[in-house]
């Protein structure tokens, strides 16, 4: 059964922030746009969901880029939304089993800062962060022959970071933020690291009023508002193609839906091993299995009774002599209408340490996880376990369950430096009228990232179509 030839100008496939970013600014410049979304949720990893009156962010603790100079603020004014966003200060905080610091949210506050804590480094410290703005807007200008890019593009950060600085603690504050990546220093790229810590080091970090989920519904309702359509609990079956060139979907139910474009937001390797049965050059497939997903993490939500003093939970990465971390926030600081009257939440992001596919009982997994950390809550909160009301615990595999994302990856691919900048996959894929969006694609992982992605590929369609 297939739908009205003509009936729609772009599939999108996925609803994650980059699918409908890209449809939003797709429907705003008159085309006829339809999302498919498995799921029940729009927004992808940005989602939220109740338990017993608590509002819990799946995988979204805030938005970077938001101001109105920012990629995802300027994205929000060009889409007419508005939205209640509270800006976080200090942005983080990073906490060591030595030491501690808290991040400033303005850039100059942060510099001074370290300058006063590492005298000896004080004239390095504006240089590099000068040296990572250039490389910044090096990445923005997307030329790969770029001096900049030349020089850093093959670069771990802490090689990076090696350029400029001797002292150890200095370094470790300075990369201190990878977990919003996955990757620590010495692996990650010095690309990837520059457009993480510049979007949040230059305008700081926001959170959404009412959670992540509103953040997502205001992009839906800005493509409904331009013409566009969301089918949630629709499932795409397979990418059908005529000629070699994308022409439609074909849904789970049966249904053809057809179109002269189509959009991916979903998983790359779902996209091209599945959705197109590898109907795709084998050059290209080769490249594509030989990439490597970044990290899974796992999810742990606790709703608290009013009682609780968390005053001694900082927000932010918290690294454990053993090598593991947690990203700890207290949601209900910042608005206090997530929880039920006086109640309030802690969430929790923690790493993944062991390996995805030797994984034989999940459910046991997440309940050693879900020990370990209320273990280290209490050393913060003494009595934190006999606060608890509800508790919740996410596993890769919950990630895999609801998104798709293989082996339940958190940033799509590793953010190394053979798979960042211009070496991630490109939005246009050697299928004609094919184009990739969201953290599997240019220019990488997070809000701000795949806001980015899903503008640059509205814009790059409409401009294959002009010429």
């Amino acid at each position: 059964m297939s739908n009205g030839a003509g009936q729609y100008d772009a599939i999108i496939i996925g609803s994650g922030i980059g699918g409908l970013v890209c449809g939003a600014f797709l429907a705003r410049a008159g085309k006829r746009v339809i999302v498919f979304e498995r799921h029940y949720l729009a927004g992808g990893y940005c989602t939220s969901f109740k338990r017993r009156g608590f509002v819990f962010d799946a995988a979204v603790h805030h938005i970077g880029g938001c101001g109105r100079l920012s990629i995802t603020g300027r994205a929000l004014r060009e889409l007419g939304i508005e939205l209640e966003l509270k800006r976080l200060d200090p942005m983080d905080s990073l906490i060591f089993p030595d030491f501690s610091i808290d991040i400033p949210a303005d850039l100059d506050e942060f510099i001074a800062l370290l300058q006063q804590r590492y005298p000896h480094e004080a004239e390095n410290i504006p240089a590099f962060f000068k040296q990572l703005t250039r490389l910044y807007w090096a990445i923005l200008q997307e030329n790969e022959q770029s001096p900049m890019l030349e020089r850093y593009g093959h670069m771990k950060f802490s090689q990076m970071l090696d350029e400029f600085f001797r002292d150890p603690q200095l370094k470790l504050i300075l990369g201190g933020q990878w977990g919003y990546l996955g990757l620590p220093p010495e692996e990650i790229s010095a690309v990837g690291m520059c457009q993480m810590m510049v979007n949040y080091l230059k305008d700081g970090a926001y959170f959404p009023k009412g959670g992540s989920q509103r953040f997502a519904d205001a992009i839906v309702a800005a493509l409904k508002r331009y013409g566009g359509q969301l089918k949630l609990r629709t499932e795409v079956q397979r990418i059908l193609l005529e000629d070699g060139r994308a022409t439609g979907v074909l849904l789970k139910s049966g249904q053809e839906v057809r179109a002269p474009l189509v959009v991916s937001n979903a998983d790359a390797r779902l996209t091209f091993l599945h959705l197109l049965a590898e109907q795709v050059d084998g050059g290209y497939l080769d490249d594509l299995k030989n990439m490597r997903e970044s990290t899974p993490l796992y999810m742990i939500w606790f709703g608290l009774t009013a009682e609780a003093d968390l005053s001694p939970i900082k927000r932010g990465f918290h690294f454990m002599k053993t090598g593991e971390w947690y990203y700890i926030s207290v949601p209900t600081r910042d608005d206090p209408g997530l929880a039920p009257a006086g109640k309030q939440i802690v969430s929790v992001t923690a790493s993944f340490e062991s390996e995805y596919d030797r994984v034989e009982d999940w459910r046991a997994l997440k309940q050693a996880k879900k020990q370990q950390m209320v273990d280290y809550l209490q050393t913060l909160v003494p009595d934190f376990v006999r606060h608890i009301v509800v508790t919740e615990v996410g596993s890769p595999y919950t990630c895999w369950r609801y998104t798709l994302n293989s082996k339940g990856a958190a940033y799509g691919w590793a953010v190394t430096p053979d798979q960042s900048g211009p070496r991630r996959l490109s939005h246009r894929t050697p299928i004609p009228n094919l184009y990739l969006t969201g953290h599997w694609t240019q220019p990488g992982p997070g809000v701000c990232a795949v806001v980015s992605s899903g503008w640059r590929v509205a814009n790059l369609i409409l401009k294959d179509e002009a010429r």
